[in-house]
Protein backbone atom coordinates (compact mmCIF):
# COMPACT_ATOMS: atom_id res chain seq x y z
CA UNK A 1 0.00 0.00 0.00
CA UNK A 2 1.19 3.36 -0.88
CA UNK A 3 2.20 5.58 1.77
CA UNK A 4 -0.26 8.73 2.66
CA UNK A 5 1.24 11.83 4.76
CA UNK A 6 -0.17 14.27 6.80
CA UNK A 7 1.31 17.57 7.06
CA UNK A 8 -0.05 19.83 10.29
CA UNK A 9 1.55 22.87 10.98
CA UNK A 10 0.38 25.33 14.06
CA UNK A 11 1.14 29.42 13.90
CA UNK A 12 0.49 31.71 16.80
CA UNK A 13 -0.82 35.29 16.07
CA UNK A 14 0.10 37.74 19.42
CA UNK A 15 -3.71 39.26 19.35
CA UNK A 16 -5.66 36.35 17.11
CA UNK A 17 -4.36 33.14 18.73
CA UNK A 18 -3.66 29.99 17.40
CA UNK A 19 -3.93 29.02 13.69
CA UNK A 20 -3.65 25.09 12.86
CA UNK A 21 -3.78 23.76 9.49
CA UNK A 22 -3.49 19.98 8.43
CA UNK A 23 -2.76 19.04 4.64
CA UNK A 24 -3.10 15.17 3.59
CA UNK A 25 -0.73 14.38 0.13
CA UNK A 26 0.06 10.77 -1.60
CA UNK A 27 3.16 9.53 -2.01
CA UNK A 28 4.05 12.49 -4.82
CA UNK A 29 2.65 14.70 -2.36
CA UNK A 30 -0.72 15.68 -4.23
CA UNK A 31 -3.41 16.68 -1.71
CA UNK A 32 -6.01 14.00 -0.68
CA UNK A 33 -7.52 16.48 1.94
CA UNK A 34 -7.07 19.74 3.75
CA UNK A 35 -8.40 21.06 7.20
CA UNK A 36 -8.25 24.34 8.70
CA UNK A 37 -9.22 25.67 12.31
CA UNK A 38 -10.21 29.06 13.42
CA UNK A 39 -8.05 30.90 15.51
CA UNK A 40 -7.86 29.52 19.30
CA UNK A 41 -7.26 31.64 22.00
CA UNK A 42 -6.39 30.33 25.01
CA UNK A 43 -8.22 31.77 28.13
CA UNK A 44 -6.47 33.77 30.86
CA UNK A 45 -6.98 31.48 33.36
CA UNK A 46 -5.42 28.33 30.80
CA UNK A 47 -2.51 30.18 30.50
CA UNK A 48 -1.97 30.65 33.82
CA UNK A 49 -2.23 26.83 34.81
CA UNK A 50 -1.36 25.56 32.09
CA UNK A 51 2.13 27.64 32.46
CA UNK A 52 5.06 26.78 30.10
CA UNK A 53 2.95 24.01 28.81
CA UNK A 54 0.47 25.92 26.97
CA UNK A 55 1.49 25.35 23.72
CA UNK A 56 1.58 21.51 23.72
CA UNK A 57 -1.80 21.67 25.39
CA UNK A 58 -3.39 24.43 22.72
CA UNK A 59 -1.42 22.84 19.89
CA UNK A 60 -1.27 19.21 20.28
CA UNK A 61 -3.76 18.74 22.65
CA UNK A 62 -6.43 20.73 20.82
CA UNK A 63 -5.74 21.71 17.52
CA UNK A 64 -3.55 18.78 16.15
CA UNK A 65 -6.18 16.45 17.88
CA UNK A 66 -9.41 18.54 15.95
CA UNK A 67 -7.63 18.23 12.94
CA UNK A 68 -6.58 14.40 13.06
CA UNK A 69 -10.17 13.22 14.30
CA UNK A 70 -11.88 15.22 11.22
CA UNK A 71 -9.93 13.89 8.22
CA UNK A 72 -11.30 11.14 6.81
CA UNK A 73 -8.30 9.90 5.43
CA UNK A 74 -5.70 8.18 8.21
CA UNK A 75 -2.41 9.04 7.08
CA UNK A 76 0.75 6.39 7.69
CA UNK A 77 2.42 9.24 9.28
CA UNK A 78 1.69 13.09 10.42
CA UNK A 79 4.75 15.28 10.05
CA UNK A 80 4.79 19.02 12.05
CA UNK A 81 7.26 21.65 11.65
CA UNK A 82 6.41 22.42 15.35
CA UNK A 83 7.45 20.56 17.97
CA UNK A 84 4.80 21.45 20.92
CA UNK A 85 2.21 19.28 17.96
CA UNK A 86 4.05 16.37 19.56
CA UNK A 87 1.77 16.28 22.54
CA UNK A 88 -1.27 14.33 20.11
CA UNK A 89 0.04 11.40 20.94
CA UNK A 90 -1.29 12.22 24.46
CA UNK A 91 -4.79 12.03 23.01
CA UNK A 92 -4.75 9.91 19.88
CA UNK A 93 -2.22 6.95 18.61
CA UNK A 94 -1.22 9.29 14.97
CA UNK A 95 2.50 8.57 14.17
CA UNK A 96 3.54 12.01 14.82
CA UNK A 97 7.03 13.46 13.96
CA UNK A 98 8.51 16.92 13.52
CA UNK A 99 10.52 17.53 10.97
CA UNK A 100 13.79 19.81 11.54
CA UNK A 101 14.07 22.25 8.95
CA UNK A 102 13.97 26.50 8.35
CA UNK A 103 10.39 27.04 7.80
CA UNK A 104 9.14 29.65 6.21
CA UNK A 105 6.54 32.02 6.07
CA UNK A 106 7.35 33.21 9.69
CA UNK A 107 6.54 36.64 10.14
CA UNK A 108 6.72 38.29 13.27
CA UNK A 109 2.83 38.18 13.72
CA UNK A 110 2.89 35.13 12.83
CA UNK A 111 5.25 32.41 13.99
CA UNK A 112 5.51 28.18 15.16
CA UNK A 113 5.01 28.47 18.82
CA UNK A 114 8.63 27.41 20.67
CA UNK A 115 6.96 25.03 23.55
CA UNK A 116 8.04 21.58 23.93
CA UNK A 117 6.06 18.44 24.72
CA UNK A 118 8.64 16.83 26.66
CA UNK A 119 11.99 14.96 25.69
CA UNK A 120 12.45 14.39 22.27
CA UNK A 121 14.96 11.75 20.77
CA UNK A 122 16.49 13.17 17.28
CA UNK A 123 15.74 10.59 14.40
CA UNK A 124 17.95 10.70 10.55
CA UNK A 125 16.27 9.04 8.41
CA UNK A 126 18.40 10.27 5.22
CA UNK A 127 18.02 12.56 3.89
CA UNK A 128 16.03 14.27 6.52
CA UNK A 129 15.90 15.41 10.45
CA UNK A 130 13.23 14.75 12.98
CA UNK A 131 12.17 14.60 16.22
CA UNK A 132 9.57 12.37 18.28
CA UNK A 133 8.84 11.88 21.70
CA UNK A 134 11.73 9.99 23.73
CA UNK A 135 9.03 8.26 25.33
CA UNK A 136 8.02 6.33 22.15
CA UNK A 137 11.23 5.11 20.15
CA UNK A 138 8.73 2.51 18.47
CA UNK A 139 8.44 5.05 16.40
CA UNK A 140 11.25 4.79 14.31
CA UNK A 141 10.39 1.09 12.56
CA UNK A 142 7.00 2.98 10.67
CA UNK A 143 8.74 6.13 10.38
CA UNK A 144 10.99 4.17 8.29
CA UNK A 145 9.38 2.12 6.49
CA UNK A 146 7.02 5.11 5.01
CA UNK A 147 9.49 8.10 4.38
CA UNK A 148 12.09 5.11 2.50
CA UNK A 149 8.77 4.46 -0.47
CA UNK A 150 8.57 7.99 -1.09
CA UNK A 151 10.95 9.24 -4.20
CA UNK A 152 14.37 10.76 -3.38
CA UNK A 153 12.98 14.40 -5.24
CA UNK A 154 10.34 14.51 -2.68
CA UNK A 155 10.66 17.30 -0.59
CA UNK A 156 9.07 17.11 3.03
CA UNK A 157 9.49 20.41 3.43
CA UNK A 158 7.26 22.03 0.99
CA UNK A 159 4.00 21.21 2.10
CA UNK A 160 4.18 22.94 5.07
CA UNK A 161 4.74 26.21 2.84
CA UNK A 162 1.56 25.41 1.19
CA UNK A 163 -0.50 24.66 4.87
CA UNK A 164 0.96 28.25 6.08
CA UNK A 165 -0.35 30.16 2.68
CA UNK A 166 -3.87 28.38 2.62
CA UNK A 167 -3.69 29.60 6.66
CA UNK A 168 -3.03 33.16 5.09
CA UNK A 169 -5.64 32.66 2.58
CA UNK A 170 -8.16 30.91 5.15
CA UNK A 171 -7.67 33.99 7.75
CA UNK A 172 -6.55 36.92 6.43
CA UNK A 173 -6.58 38.69 9.86
CA UNK A 174 -3.37 36.62 10.68
CA UNK A 175 -1.64 38.79 7.75
CA UNK A 176 -2.60 42.25 9.59
CA UNK A 177 0.47 43.68 11.31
Amino acid sequence: MTASLGFLSVRRHPEHGYFGGYLITNHVARPLEFHCTMPVRPSRAQMLLYGPTIDAFVCGEQIAKALVGKAKVKPTVVLTDCPAVLALSSVCTANSAHLQFEPGGETSNFHIPQGSPGELLSLRIEPWHLSILAAQPELETPLTACLSQLGSNFDLTEPFQRVVDALLEAHPIAKAA
